[in-house]
């Protein structure tokens, strides 16, 4: 009888690893999490409930994936890595699974059809583009769990004034509250990273606080505007050929002299809705 490989044991992921002549690809990111406290974590975050569907990019070997498929009614894996498809379908029958990079994936129509809530290791590589390409969905999920590496979680939950406070906090914090749950060191995955990762959690607003019609100038105006992060707002405007800037920043609440990073999500809100009109 053939004995299924513990995917938290160290030396039975290095085993498997070897029978599947396999060697771990830097370019993907593959670095298998293996502490089962870890995995315990990402799928008590996602507070799945057993009528719900859910989305798992990356997953590997699947260590995650066998704790999130008793907890939900469906899941959809996308995997890019032929050997790891292989044997993900060798190992589960009860899900779907989706052989592609999740770049090219239209994320946008799986969560349409109904899947409200997204379980992942990310590819690190590919992790900030994801966050952002998901929360700019019209259908996006309700509720995502994710390990990422701890340098772009400091981003993702950065308030303004922080030093890490940026693009990615603000264009996914239009959409979602972004919380840090757990700091993961490098030992937990194998082969260890050189740095250390982190469990977020981001929960759905009932509603943006951009919609859809004014986002893409906001998304504009921020991302111009972080270009040029250490000089002044009303410097940066001026450049743009924005005007009467002075007036524009007095309605929007912002002082000539603030820097980008000092400005909270809301008013650079508003500052975009003055830019509309």
């Amino acid at each position: 009888m053939e004995v299924t490989p513990r995917l938290t044991s160290p030396k039975e992921v290095r085993a498997l690893l070897d029978q599947l002549g396999h060697r771990p690809n830097k370019g993907l990111g593959q670095n298998y999490l293996i502490d089962a406290n870890i995995l315990d974590i990402i799928s008590d975050t996602a507070e799945l409930k057993p009528e719900e569907a859910v989305l798992e990019i990356g997953p590997g070997l699947g260590a995650l994936t066998e704790r999130i498929i008793p907890r939900a009614a469906s899941v959809t894996c996308i995997e890019k890595d032929p050997t790891m498809v292989k044997y993900l379908k060798s190992r589960f029958s009860n899900f779907t699974l989706i052989e592609s990079d999740a770049l090219d994936v239209d994320l946008d129509a799986l969560f349409a059809d109904g899947i409200t809530k997204v379980a992942a290791n990310l590819p690190y590589s590919v992790a900030s583009r994801l966050m952002v390409d998901i929360s700019e969905c019209k259908h996006r999920p309700e509720l995502m769990s994710l390990t990422i590496q701890k340098e772009v979680a400091d981003r993702l939950c950065a308030p303004a004034g922080d030093k890490h406070y940026g693009v990615l906090s603000i264009l996914t914090g239009v959409f979602y509250c972004n919380k840090l749950v757990k700091k993961i060191s490098p030992t937990c995955f194998l082969p260890p990273p050189k740095v250390w990762s982190a469990v977020v959690k981001m929960s759905r607003y009932d509603k943006p606080v951009v919609d859809d019609e004014l986002y893409p100038l906001f998304k504009r105006l921020v991302k111009s505007c972080f270009s040029q992060r250490r000089k002044q707002i009303g410097t940066i405007l001026k450049k743009m050929g924005i005007s009467p800037v002075d007036e524009l920043l007095r309605d929007a609440g912002i002082e000539h002299t603030e820097r980008p990073e000092k400005i909270e999500i809301e008013r650079w809100a508003k500052l975009a809705r003055l830019l509309s009109a």
